[in-house]
């Protein structure tokens, strides 16, 4: 949703740079209903993407103007690897635990040990449901990653000034367990001796999201998940990436070898509501969480970050940096202006245009074609609201952008940046009012036309638009317009 909204990380001198970004998502539960959902989103703003920008990767600006691909999309011709964002976890996927380690194969004292590190619930456990919360089922069976295809032709196409950014949860079994495993096989690509440009791998800038207990379910006792287990996972999880990740300690005393070379976390004692407990079949469909807003910013955070306070040699980062997150006003229920000043600056400005250009497109557009800017070239026609491009907007990411709102905003810890509730522009953005007085018109459709219309004049004389790119001179027009109109309408948006 920040990527729609036209947020890029920032340089040294604070200019937007162009962004590709690659996500690889490693779960075993393919029926995971959020799974499903950060599929579907991925790939209609792919789509959109397509139509507005075509493959150009060095667009700076404008919403959906960050490039997101597949691994398929980036490897050469001739690959056999499935266009998904789904990492293929091959057997792992399809059979039991006991199965994956052979347990009926090995002699007795095997078996008594295996038995003994792990229960009878987790041998039987059909992986396909994920780890059921259990990392050291997962950090067995996610092992096989450094041996996959797709690890093996992501490093045939992994450049030097590449970054790496894994995100993950600490207090379940797949996250936990995949986050140290995944780092451990990039940085140990220098022995792999199968796969290309292993001394870049193995030097990688790398960050990583450790997302720390929000999460709440309903309690089961026939579920093997439970949120009273969160806080000792995660203190475990945390000792032990200490000490092997990215902490590192050899008798009691600290070195400087730390494979990751910024860390983020975030989480929050105010837990969500409660989810329905549903360790496998068709579940965990739950409701965002304005954690995740915040932990998405510290993607853009990582890459925001300059090269040369990223060094890493042999393997090791140098100077490692360590963030947390924290609100301006700790309050149950959060608006843009809740978070620090860095944050409002960084993304207020453009989720404030992305809202406004939703309830335009969605409210009004149908009703002005015919009209003013509409008539100029390139036309944006009736036949424009048929088009493929147009439904993938609106049908399904917009529909999707509004579920999203209502989930954040109906969560324990309520994230409400908008007003919901209305269609007038004036009021959509909570906390901050329209400007008023004698002098200052309303701020409506009608004013948002006119704004249009005048910003479509002067594109139409410096020949800007050309003669066949209707989706993309409706969203920039938007663009460009709301970003001068916001100012002259409204009291602060940052």
């Amino acid at each position: 949703m920040q990527l729609a909204a036209g947020i890029h990380p920032l340089n040294e001198a604070g200019q937007p740079v162009p962004l590709e970004i690659v996500p690889i998502i490693v779960d075993p539960h393919k029926a995971n209903e959020d799974l499903k959902r950060t599929d579907n989103l991925l790939r209609w703003y792919k789509q959109i993407r397509q139509s507005l920008y075509g493959d150009t990767v060095d667009v700076t600006r404008g919403f959906f103007s960050a490039k997101i691909s597949t691994l398929s999309d980036i490897l050469p011709n001739g690959s056999n690897l499935s266009d998904t964002f789904l990492f293929n976890m091959g057997a792992v996927e399809s059979k039991k635990f006991q199965d994956f380690i052979s347990y009926s194969t090995l002699d007795t004292a095997n078996q008594a040990l295996a038995s003994m590190m792990f229960s009878s619930y987790q041998l039987d456990t059909k992986m396909d449901i994920g780890f059921v919360g259990s990392p050291n089922i997962g950090s067995v069976a996610l092992n096989e990653f450094k041996d996959s295809e797709e690890f093996r032709q992501f490093s045939n196409v992994f450049q030097k000034n590449d970054r790496i950014f894994i995100v993950s949860s600490i207090f379940g079994g797949t996250g936990a367990a995949g986050y140290p495993i995944i780092v451990k096989n990039i940085r140990n690509a220098g022995n792999n001796t199968m796969i290309n440009n292993r001394g870049d791998l193995r030097d990688a800038r790398i960050g990583a999201l450790t997302v720390l207990p929000y999460f709440n379910v309903q309690q089961d006792e026939n579920s093997p998940i439970s949120r009273a287990d969160f806080i000792s996972k995660t203190k475990s999880a945390l000792f032990y990436y200490h000490d092997n990740l990215t902490g590192l300690r050899q008798g009691g005393v600290d070195l400087p070898l730390s494979k990751i070379n910024a860390c983020y976390y975030v989480g929050d004692e105010v837990p969500s509501n409660p989810y329905y407990n549903d360790p496998g079949g068709n579940g965990q469909r739950n409701d965002a969480h304005v954690v995740e807003y915040v932990g998405a910013l510290s993607v853009l955070d990582f890459l925001s970050i300059p090269d040369d306070q990223l060094r890493t040699v042999d393997g090791n980062a140098q100077n490692p940096i360590y963030k947390e997150y924290g609100l301006a006003n700790d309050k149950n229920t959060l608006s843009l202006k809740d978070f620090g000043l860095p944050t409002r600056s960084f993304v207020n400005r453009q989720m404030v245009k992305f809202h406004l250009a939703y309830m335009y497109i969605t409210n009004q557009l149908k009703s002005d074609i015919g009209r003013g800017y509409t008539e100029d070239k390139p036309e944006i026609t009736s036949g424009f609201l048929s088009t493929s491009f147009f439904t993938t907007l609106t049908a399904n990411f917009y529909v999707s952008y509004l579920q999203w709102l209502k989930e954040l905003r109906g969560n324990q810890r309520s994230f409400v940046p908008f007003n919901l509730d209305t269609t007038s522009l004036s009021e959509a953005i909570t906390d901050v009012a329209p400007k008023t007085g004698f002098f200052k018109s309303a701020f409506d459709y009608k004013t948002l036309l006119s704004a249009l219309n005048k910003n479509s004049q002067t594109a139409v004389k410096a020949g800007k638009y050309g003669s066949d790119k209707v989706a993309f001179r409706l969203l920039d027009l938007l663009d460009e317009t709301l970003d001068k109109v916001i100012d002259e309408k409204f009291n602060g948006i940052i």
